[in-house]
């Protein structure tokens, strides 16, 4: 009798471990793919160490990852992790495009794509044409200093980098140890905004029209499909009605998309309506990657295609040497999140917007598309959000605040996971890029900006006193 109980309750271990772990297996494997590709790029790309990816980024996500283990081959550009020694995951790197996650039992490391020669600047010329640092400004150097400093030990900022542009000149910045002016950062969902540039670049090219049905494939199949009413100015505006769960927490469908499956697009594009398009505001990295396939396919329908493209029309053009979008097994860049670029060239970018689209003369973008991006969604409350940016309008609800109260109500911003920041103040004729692997809490972007205009205005009118003294 004793045997048949032993029996009976190992039998019933052994099931109930094998029920965990097939109930479990598919969120850890998620875990582990995103430790693999986070801990990818942060060390190809931006030069970090396994251990400051794990120990910062990574636990800034979830405590959990911190029971990540991981072994980096350089040759091969792979990585590979495992959590708690199990759900083994791999990324592998490709200059060019950076680092993409396999999916569970995929080794092969090939991504179709070759990088363009690297562009080369002028070391002695002045940003935005050349790299030469910024004139020294002590008191300005002070202000940006605080955003390093670390006030709350439970919650640290872990800054990794500032950039301040003052009417089209580099004015100030600083970096963390092991960052540098030319290390490429991670903008996760600031990409969403660079998406919406290329996007204006094909309305310019009369490829897409925003009011047209979105041309996604899937939904074309059956004549009785209501998404195939969804407009591209709806996809851009997050009012499409797609049913998208945005919560980074386990087993969500950000988290799949982003770790699991091989084609986030088309993902996020077999997700039913929710609601009517135009009818609801639901902010979806899903939604941008559907964004991110057109723009694909809308070029040539190859990675290398939307590589050159992104290079040729966008990066090089403004002197972006450091920029790479990440793709997927699909080969279509991750547009919601994965592009990584120094501070001084995501400062380019904000450059970009806050001239309109304009670039050394030339017009790159539509007449109009920086106005259409920033003019606020109807069906988002607050009027806090355009067309893939954010925006820092008065709420049509007098007793809700903007988003940051202390700075005017024209500024609008990218603004990514853990407090990646590219923020724009037209009336200041300010651009302010700040990153790091803030997990929450305050990162001090709101405060510095204000501490800069204050200073700014400072300085503007001791030189008008000047001024009209040496006139007396």
């Amino acid at each position: 009798m004793f045997k048949k109980i032993a029996i009976a309750l190992i039998a019933a271990l052994i099931l109930g471990l094998g029920f965990a772990y097939y109930s479990y297996g598919s969120v850890a494997r998620a875990g582990s793919g995103y430790a693999a590709k986070n801990i990818c790029s942060g060390y190809f790309l931006s030069g970090f160490s396994a251990e400051d990816m794990t120990n910062q980024a990574l636990k800034g996500a979830s405590d959990v990852l911190t029971n990540v283990s991981s072994s980096i081959d350089e040759e091969e550009g792979r990585v590979t992790t495992s959590l708690f020694g199990l759900f083994q995951r791999e990324a592998i790197y490709t200059p060019g495009i950076g680092c993409t996650v396999l999916p569970s039992g995929d080794e092969d490391v090939t991504m179709p794509v070759t990088a363009l020669p690297a562009l080369t600047i002028p070391v002695d010329e002045a940003w935005p044409k050349g790299s030469a640092a910024p004139r020294p400004n002590p008191q300005l150097a002070a202000i940006v200093q605080e955003a390093f400093d670390e006030p709350d030990p439970d919650q640290p900022r872990y800054t990794k980098a500032v950039a301040v542009v003052h009417k089209g000149e580099l004015i100030a910045e600083q970096y963390a140890q092991g960052v540098s002016a030319d290390t490429p950062l991670i903008g996760w969902s600031m990409t969403k905004s660079v998406t919406a540039l290329l996007v204006g670049m094909l309305v310019k090219d009369g490829a897409l029209d925003i009011n047209d049905p979105a041309p996604v494939p899937i939904w074309s199949q059956s004549p009785d499909d209501p998404r195939a009413a969804i407009t591209l100015d709806q996809l851009l505006r997050m009012s499409s009605g797609l049913e998208f769960e945005e919560t980074y927490t386990a087993a969500t469908d950000v988290t799949r998309m982003l770790s699991v499956e091989p084609d986030a697009a088309a993902f996020a594009a077999s997700k039913p309506l929710a609601g009517p398009p135009d009818t609801i505001w639901s902010y979806s990295s899903g939604t941008t990657n559907i964004i991110s396939a057109i723009v694909r396919r809308s070029v040539g329908d190859t990675l290398q295609d939307a590589y050159e493209f992104s290079q040729t029309r966008l990066f090089r053009p403004l002197h972006i040497r450091t920029a790479t979008i990440e793709a997927d097994r699909s080969g279509t860049f991750i547009g919601s999140s994965y592009m990584y670029a120094s501070a001084r060239d995501w400062a380019r970018l904000g450059q970009f917007c806050l001239q309109g689209g304009e670039w050394e003369g030339e017009t790159l973008l539509p007449e109009g598309w920086m106005e259409y991006l920033l003019t606020p969604t109807k069906t988002a409350d607050a009027n806090l959000y355009g067309a893939q940016f954010w925006l820092n309008r008065d709420p049509s609800d007098t007793q809700q605040e903007r988003l940051f109260p202390s700075l005017p109500e024209d500024s609008y911003y990218m603004g990514g996971y853990q407090g990646q920041i590219v923020l724009v103040i037209p009336s200041e004729e300010l651009v302010i890029t700040r990153f790091g692997f803030t997990a929450g809490g305050n990162e001090g972007v709101e405060e510095m900006a204000a501490k800069i205009i204050a200073h700014l205005g400072s300085e503007a009118d001791a030189s008008e006193a000047e001024a009209e003294l040496e006139a007396a």
